[in-house]
């Protein structure tokens, strides 16, 4: 199947979900996007969210939060790798260094989702 067909039906399937086709297309391979039923936008080529964008402003606002949204998630696969850490620790002093960081990895994930809001 070619990369053509492989849209063509992903755009059909998108329909039948009832996802709305807009006039807008991709910036990468201007296809046709697609609006969900809850508000994200993607493209069925790329298969990838894409943000519309009114102006300047907005396009920061969304660049923002994306970013906020990356640190976020890095953030927390530490804090799982610190976690793992923290099961295997017997050292007192070690011990101390590691909650000391999960402290502050919980508080930038809180400042992440308040930035979010």
């Amino acid at each position: 199947m070619s990369k053509d067909d492989a849209a063509v039906r992903r755009m059909a399937e998108l329909l039948r979900a009832g996802a709305k086709m807009l006039q807008e297309t991709c910036p990468i391979c201007k296809t046709p996007l697609f609006e969900l039923k809850g508000g994200d936008v993607i493209c069925p080529r790329c298969n990838r969210r894409v943000f519309i964008v009114k102006d300047e402003a907005e396009r920061r606002s969304v660049l923002t939060s994306l970013t906020v949204q990356g640190i976020e998630e890095t953030v927390a696969s530490k804090l799982e790798a610190l976690n793992e850490r923290l099961k295997m620790c017997d050292d007192l002093d070690e011990m101390y260094d590691i909650l000391r960081l999960i402290i502050a990895a919980l508080d930038v994930i809180e400042r992440a989702k308040k930035l979010q809001r």
